[in-house]
């Protein structure tokens, strides 16, 4: 009756619906049976819409108060109603829900309070319709699913569910033995017993411990394991296994997942724990076995956990954020928020997303944006695939996928993969079909936008008897309220196409929290409580429009309608903390709030009350202001810094906890006193009224040789390029950036901002920026001009620079660093000029001839040439002796690369490196008062460094000299200014940064560091060298490649888009390099001693002259699309086309692999997975038992090469007959799980005994049967207890003991009493 009221108000359509949205809110917020039942008629009888319906049943868990059997059976009738059974998309959602309900109610898994004392037992898991009706229900939709979604959806539900029976079902799947399993559904099972698993933790850790052990599982599922071992409280012994294993591990990644997992836990300090959170003994273990562990130098690991404990607030909080990176370029990002807030604890936001087929969506782009002619193959290539008989290998199909969870348990799930996506293409075009440009008609034109949401968190009621037989009333609860109103309009003009979108919005918080009771005289509640509210109120409408086709957005700000009218102050912010006592009737009797009803009276602290007021924005026009009313003991500047001292200084822990800000004590102690501010409006004061600005972008390029261009988008034609004609103002300073930057490849982009305030006396601000960037091989530059015509000290800023990267390890090896910043009424006016190099020092290059490393590298070398000469002594047939030594060489191969890079590296460390500073005759005072506080902080930071201070001895510039010694990771600055010299010896550098600084001669500064963060290179690299290969993941083997071709990597998907091939004659190596339908060829022209003097490169058959230390361009279709050469001045050669980067040392060549990891690459370099496991596979895919074997399946088979012998042909043919195809051996994770069924009898547990009003539980864990088993032999032993008042801690004490927690704090408590119990010593399955 009421919805059909509230359908039928009179008023304004926006005021039907914003009536209707709060109505919805309220009902759905009750979660009495009523409403609940009420919510069920209204779905099933579709008078819902389709978001309502959906935001009803999502919430439906989160907001229930009494799931009795009989609700939990009606809400049952409605997930089974084709309402929702013909939604796939609340389908789903229904199924979760439900399975959260029974698992909350029944199983008694919950961290939700239900009134059973007053009501009785809600639910219990002895209701026969769980096993009966629900369970059956839910397996039934597991079995029915028809896609990979529908399946993964219902794994996810019956894991919410945590039932025993379904336990044996999911670990099934986990393995992998039903009829539809695939590595995805298999870790969707393994993710869908992430919330249960502790539940069940004797019976699942091994089976998890089982597959992130075996390294022939799936990485898709060894991560996942990993990550559920960690939330299992694993033994200390077995995360030392887990830590050892890293040394053997042959994946890549899992081995970064490991050590970064152990690394990051073991460095959470001991203070930094909340109470009760699980990793306190987590991080104890890591620390104990991280030394165990193979080192991966990272400065950011790809699990990262924060954690945090505010002692004042005695609150605390852990965030934890994932990066895994799975099989077939897979990315799957996990974070969790965990609030600790003394007696409640509580999970706000949990979300995974997942995406992959990254590769096939960049190689789709790649095709859009370039020439349709380099997609077909060169016809050399093509018969090279044929001949090799290259079987293409299939591209990673693309998923994606996202789940979010608010509030401990509101569920949002949605996933899209090629099944979704292809039938999302069909009715797409099937509704254009059926009603041609009739479609366009429902997103053309204006849609009203106006939604409202109240959400309540963390609600609690209860009453408690009392000894004066009044009953104790205790409520709190959080709500939070926002709304949104506006309209959407879509401007479908085929000339002038445009968008726009005009809102307003509200949203405030308020927590409010009381203890009382209900007078017997008055039947009045009498309670004192708090109430802390927090409100933001934008009282403007926003208008944004964009127009594509001249790159112009435009926002517009305008005061509402009420505000227009409105001559008081109106609260855009407000925050305030009212303690209180009130007599007012329940609420349920005047539906007042106690803090707003007008018997309720604010309690006072003796500190006196403080009022201020500041005044700002009247240059803008705006009446603003900030009125602060508080009972702090003092109110000043260390208040303000008290204030921030109680979330440790951390403006993340201030975001979290924005309901703890408080007025304190002098001693800077949070309070509950009054206390309250605003920041207040007055549109009536204020003579601006409206605000608008404009933002137009425009870019342009510039290739070499080519006239610069200038890019447009267009609705019909998209992205299209033009001339630029530099006849605008705005094109004339692109064209200018582009000529300062002076690049073989530049751009440059303008973006004119233009504001206005309106009202009163207009103000305009008009705002240009130009910024430029381009690079010649390893120089790059870069121009930035910025233009404001309304301040009159400071109208222009420039910006000029270039950074040349030095490309040779001889002495005149320089890092060269240049920038001038220009600035005042003219870019003349003022400057400030840095200008830099780094450079080799002479010690530098002895330190790297005698260093560990160095030595490492001198005697890998000679054991590499012993076992080359023992080579020449055994014959092929003696198989053992010659796989010992190949098994050897690729060991010492592996060791001579790594120590040899590194001593390379240590030679062209560029340690010494000098700036000096000029700037001109005169510069504004506030730019002198900044440098001499930036020199005082220096001094204070590293007073410790400073070994001498000394007379200036230069004037009118500064010197800074660093020098940086690798031994010891420390740097050493002599700072010479015209006031003083400054010397500090000896500045100790992080760990983290050893491979961040000092640069490298001939690396790329950003690939250098990007390596040294993640530990990964930019772009992986295989090493053809003399005798051996080092594949791009890693993998070392014995081969020497011969005057034949062979494929060395090559991209064997469909499109089969470059290859690299190579041969060696003379002990040199030959390379070709396929790209598009372009023809690379490189090759030493002259050498003496293996020492090459001059190459000889062709395009297309064509010869290009190289010159040293320049770059040349062999082929441009386009910025995107070039083919270019580099040679340096030691006689390396660097070809790189858009895949590839291929380095030619003479006798050994490197190739670097520039597209992603997707496993689709062929050849000797291998498959490109982050795998080493079957690594070199044959053409047609096949794992052969050799792998130099497998290689010479890559040799050219052109009838210039000289054949293969007959009985190496013979095995090639036996392999590939056999083709054995790598596959992963699922975990036997049933057999695994009965077996710890079966024998896990008896378990260490606490027990817990009611005795009074009291809970009371063992301090220590004891000995107990598990419920299938019974005692074999009993003994007495002596049990202490520690006893907890009855109520919500005692409460989640017995939860975390039912979950097989251990919690170590009650080893503190004093021991109540001790009794004499009978402990099992040994436990049997029960007799059937």
């Amino acid at each position: 009756e009421m919805f059909h009221s509230v359908n039928s108000i009179s008023g304004s359509q926006q005021q039907k619906l914003t009536c209707r949205n709060l109505f919805f809110d309220l009902v759905r917020n009750a979660g009495t049976p009523s409403t609940v039942m009420f919510i069920k008629e209204m779905i099933e009888q579709d008078q819902f819409t389709a978001f309502e319906s959906y935001l009803a049943i999502t919430t439906l868990a989160h907001y229930i108060k009494a799931p009795t059997e009989e609700l939990i059976y009606q809400i049952f009738q409605l997930i089974k109603s084709p309402s929702v059974q013909n939604k796939f998309w609340l389908k789903g959602s229904a199924h979760l829900v439900f399975a959260n309900i029974v698992r909350n109610a029944c199983l008694g898994s919950s961290k939700n309070v239900y009134p059973e004392q007053v009501f009785g037992k809600m639910c219990s898991a002895n209701n026969n319709k769980i096993v009966e009706e629900y369970i059956p229900h839910l397996v039934q939709d597991l079995k029915n699913a028809q896609t990979s979604v529908e399946k993964q959806i219902a794994l996810y539900a019956l894991g919410q569910l945590a039932h025993e029976s379904v336990i044996p079902l999911l670990v099934s799947y986990v393995e992998g033995k039903t009829q539809d399993s695939s590595v995805t559904l298999r870790k969707n099972a393994l993710w869908a017993l992430s919330d249960v698993a502790h539940y069940y933790r004797h019976q699942l850790l091994p089976v998890f411990l089982a597959i992130a052990h075996n390294p022939a599982e799936s990485r898709s599922l060894r991560i996942p394991a990993i990550a559920m071992i960690m939330k299992q409280q694993p033994e200390t012994v077995q995360l030392q296994k887990l830590a050892v294993s890293t040394w053997f591990e042959q994946d890549q990644e899992v081995a970064r997942y490991i050590y970064s997992t152990l690394k990051d836990q073991a460095h959470l300090k001991r203070e930094s724990h909340p109470e009760g959170s699980y990793l306190y003994k987590l991080s104890q273990k890591a620390q104990t076995v991280l030394p165990l562990a193979k080192p991966v130098p990272m400065i950011l690991p790809t699990i990262k956990v924060y954690s945090g404990y505010l002692p004042k607030l005695e609150i605390g909080a852990y965030m934890l954020n994932s990066l895994m990176t799975l099989s077939q370029s897979t990315t799957e990002f996990y974070h969790k928020t965990e609030y600790f807030l003394k007696q409640v604890q509580t999970t706000p936001v949990e979300m995974a997303f997942h995406v992959a087929g990254m590769s096939t969506i960049a190689k789709d782009l790649l095709k859009t944006v370039t020439e349709s002619s380099e997609s077909v193959l060169h016809p050399q290539l093509k018969e090279l695939i044929q001949k090799l008989e290259i079987t293409p290998r299939e591209d990673s199909k693309i998923e994606l996928g996202a789940w979010l969870r608010l509030s401990d348990d509101i569920n949002f799930a949605a996933e899209i993969n090629h099944e979704t996506v292809s039938d999302l293409k069909r009715k797409v075009l099937s509704a254009i079909k059926d009603s041609g440009l009739s479609v366009m008609s429902k997103i053309c034109g204006k849609t009203p936008i106006n939604h409202q949401n109240v959400f309540e968190e963390l609600p609690y009621q209860a009453v408690v008897p009392s000894d004066l037989g009044l009953p104790i009333l205790v409520e709190s609860q959080m709500t939070y309220f926002y709304s949104v109103q506006g309209e959407l309009n879509v401007e479908c003009s085929f000339n002038k196409p445009s968008a726009s979108l005009e809102v307003a919005s509200k949203m405030s918080y308020t927590y409010n929290g009381y203890a009382g009771t209900i007078s017997p005289f008055t039947q009045e509640l009498l309670a004192a409580g708090i109430n802390i509210h927090r409100s933001t109120n934008l009282p403007v409408k926003t208008i944004v429009e964009f127009e594509p086709s001249t790159s112009q957005m435009k926002v517009a700000m305008t005061q509402n309608s009420q505000v227009s009218s409105n001559s008081q102050g109106i609260d855009v912010h407000y925050y305030s903390v009212k303690p209180y006592v009130a007599r007012k009737p329940i609420v349920f009797k005047d539906l007042t709030p106690a803090v707003t009803h007008h018997n309720t009276k604010i309690i006072r602290s003796p500190a006196s009350p403080k009022s201020y007021e500041y005044n700002f924005g009247q240059s803008l026009g705006l009446d603003m202001s900030v009125k602060v009313e508080t009972e702090c003991d003092v109110f000043d500047a260390q208040t303000m810094i008290d204030s921030w001292s109680n979330f440790n200084y951390n403006p993340v822990a201030a975001q979290w906890f924005f309901f703890a800000e408080s007025a304190l004590t002098a001693q800077g102690m949070p309070t509950a006193r009054y206390h309250s501010y605003s920041v207040v409006h007055n549109p009536s004061r204020s003579s601006t009224k409206a605000a608008e600005m404009s933002v137009q972008v425009s870019l342009a390029s510039k290739v070499e040789s080519q006239e610069p261009r200038k890019y447009t988008l267009h609705s019909s034609q998209g992205v299209q390029s033009q001339r630029l004609q530099e006849n605008s103002r705005t094109e004339q300073r692109l064209g200018e950036c582009l000529r300062k930057v002076n690049s073989k490849i530049g751009y440059a982009i303008n973006a004119q901002v233009n504001t206005k305030l309106i009202g009163g006396q207009p103000k305009t601000y008009t705002y240009s920026i130009t910024a430029g960037s381009g690079h010649n091989s390893l120089k790059h530059k870069w121009n930035l001009h910025f233009e404001n015509e309304q301040n009159t000290e400071m109208k222009k800023l420039c910006v000029d620079g270039q950074m040349e990267y030095p490309t040779t390890s001889s002495s005149d090896a320089h890092f060269k660093y240049s920038n001038k910043v220009a600035f005042g009424n003219t870019c003349d006016q003022y400057y400030v000029n840095v200008e830099g190099q780094s450079l080799v020092s002479n010690k530098q290059r002895q330190f790297s001839t005698y260093s560990i490393e160095s030595e490492q590298c001198h005697k890998a070398t000679q054991e590499l040439e012993s076992l080359k000469e023992k080579f020449q002594y055994v014959s092929e047939e003696d198989k053992e002796t010659r796989y010992s030594l190949e098994k050897k060489h690729s060991e010492v191969s592996k060791k001579m690369h790594m120590f040899c890079n590194k001593k390379r590296d240590q030679s062209r460390a560029l340690d010494q490196t000098e700036f000096t500073i000029t700037t001109s005759q005169e510069l504004p005072t506030s730019v002198y008062s900044m440098a001499k506080s930036l020199n005082t902080a220096a001094k204070a930071v590293f007073f410790q460094y400073i070994s001498k201070v000394s007379q200036p001895t230069l004037q009118n510039k500064i010197q800074v000299e660093l020098t940086f010694n690798q031994k010891i990771n420390s740097v050493s600055a002599k700072v010479q200014s015209p006031k003083e010299n400054v010397v500090f010896e000896n500045i100790r550098m992080p760990y983290e940064l050893q491979e961040v600084v000092p640069l490298v001669a001939g690396k790329n500064p950003l690939e250098q560091s990007y390596k040294a963060i993640t530990g990964k290179s930019w772009y992986p690299k295989c090493t053809l060298g003399h005798g051996y290969v080092q594949t791009f993941d890693k993998k070392s083997y014995t081969y020497q490649i011969d005057e034949c071709d062979h494929l060395i990597a090559s991209d064997c998907s469909q499109s089969s888009t470059h290859a690299v091939l190579a041969k060696e004659v003379n002990g040199l190596k030959h390379i070709t390099i396929y790209q598009g339908q372009s023809k690379v060829e490189l090759r030493p022209a002259h050498a003496y001693s293996g020492y090459v003097e001059k190459y000889v490169l062709t395009i297309d058959g064509q010869e290009v002259q190289l010159n040293k230390n320049e770059e040349i361009t062999l082929k441009s279709s386009s910025a995107l699309e070039q083919i270019t050469a580099f040679y340096s001045n030691d006689n390396t050669v660097e070809v790189e086309t858009p895949y590839t980067k291929v380095t030619h040392f003479g006798k050994t060549v490197s190739i670097e692999e520039m597209s992603m990891a997707d496993g689709n690459h062929c050849g000797l370099c291998g498959d490109y997975n982050h795998d080493k496991r079957a690594d070199i596979k044959s053409p047609k895919g096949c794992v052969f038992s050799s792998t130099k074997l497998a290689a010479l399946t890559y040799r050219s088979k052109s009838s210039q090469c000289k054949p293969l012998s007959q009985k190496i042909q013979e095995q090639i043919r036996t392999e590939e007959s056999k083709c054995v195809k790598y596959e992963t051996k699922n975990t036997h994770a049933k057999s695994i799980f009965d077996s710890e069924v079966n024998k896990s009898h008896s378990i260490r547990k606490h027990t817990y005994i009611f005795k009074e009003d009291k809970i009371c539980i063992s301090q220590e864990p004891v000995a107990q049967c598990t419920q299938k088993s019974m005692p074999m032999a009993m003994k007495k032993k002596t049990i202490k207890y520690v006893c907890l008042p009855e109520g919500r801690v005692a409460k989640l004490y017995a939860e975390r003991i039912e979950r097989g927690e251990s919690p170590q704090e009650l080893r503190h408590q004093p021991v109540a009493f001790k009794v004499q119990q009978d402990q099992p010593i040994s436990c049997r399955p029960r007799m059937q």
